[in-house]
């Protein structure tokens, strides 16, 4: 097999954008894209929030492609991967979420109403990349990234602005439908990731649902997992329920007419995938694809990238026909 040295070369320089390491370096990921030809910019909300972003313009280019970070860490610089995942033929938007980086907008102070605007984030971006060009849009959102731009594309849908924008495709990577529902996965999640770890370890066992099934992560966990269960209840879904009719997803995302890309694990520890597979039976346009190996939460593109990039160009083209 015959390696061309320009691919090489064009390979070793963005597998940069795969390093986790890099990418919390934000002002040195900020730095390498903008030598890339990404240009700042900043645009309004319809709540009239400014909020800060990256767009890479190319001559070439056939659409855009909106990216849309999850709740955190919120930043376009996290959101680099895509840089090198994404086709050459898109223009590529990374922007700050409200209340994150250099963008405008109030955070843990209304964390409870967290899922009423935050779709207004991707609405400013769309109607911004439209003025830019006039090219067709695929959006792209990762974890709260997938909630709040699939909440968007109903909005526009109500407004009949989806064809005005040429909004063509929505990727739904590793989201939920509830914000009751996600908040109880989240704190249960966060708290297994650590057990399941240690019980790795301790057993040298490898796979979740082996570790699961083991009699170590039953006492351990279980009682965990109880307690956070009834902490939740009492504390935190009475909250954020007061807004569910606002922000639950399941009850809206038939209404989107656009062909929408689910991607999910099978061991998503944050979001569990029966939310995404409920959601995926509601799309009347959909085209699905469930990652079969375990990446936990929001991993797929760093790794299994080649896999990754492959699909989305695929959907991309479909997207556009």
């Amino acid at each position: 097999m015959i390696f061309s040295p320009v691919l090489m070369q064009c390979s070793d320089r963005l597998s940069k954008y795969y390093d986790t390491s890099f990418l919390k370096n934000y002002p040195v990921v900020r730095e390498e894209l903008k030598s890339e030809g990404f240009e700042e910019i900043y645009f309004k909300t319809p709540d009239g929030l400014r909020l800060n972003g990256l767009f890479l313009s190319r001559p070439n280019a056939r659409c855009n492609v909106i990216v849309c970070a999850g709740w955190l860490p919120g930043r376009k610089e996290k959101m680099a991967t895509f840089f090198a995942l994404l086709p050459d033929y898109c223009n590529i938007l990374f922007f700050d979420a409200r209340g994150h980086g250099k963008s405008e907008g109030p955070l843990f102070r209304e964390i409870w109403k967290y899922g009423i605007n935050e779709c207004k984030d991707i609405i400013g971006a769309v109607h911004c990349v439209y003025k830019a060009n006039g090219l067709p849009i695929v959006i792209c959102g990762i974890c709260s990234g997938a909630f709040n731009s699939a909440h968007a594309v109903v909005h526009l849908e109500k407004k009949k602005l989806l064809a005005k924008y040429g909004v063509k495709g929505l990727i739904f990577d590793s989201g939920w439908g509830s914000i009751s529902s996600i908040s109880k996965t989240v704190a249960i999640g966060n708290n297994e990731i650590p057990i399941v770890k240690l019980i790795k370890n301790i057993l040298q066992i490898r796979g979740l649902d082996l570790v699961r099934s083991s009699l170590l992560y039953k006492c351990f966990f279980i009682p965990v997992k109880a307690v956070i269960s009834v902490m939740h209840r009492l504390c935190i879904y009475p909250l954020v329920n007061k807004y569910e009719s606002i922000t639950n997803l399941f009850d809206k995302i038939h209404q989107i007419t656009i062909p929408v890309f689910f991607i999910h694990s099978v061991n998503d520890l944050h979001a569990d995938i029966y939310d995404a597979q409920c959601l995926a039976s509601l799309v009347p346009c959909k085209r699905c694809w469930w990652i079969s190996e375990g990446s936990y939460h929001a991993w797929h593109h760093l790794k299994q990238r080649d896999l990754y990039r492959e699909k989305v160009a695929a959907f991309i083209n479909q997207a556009l026909e």
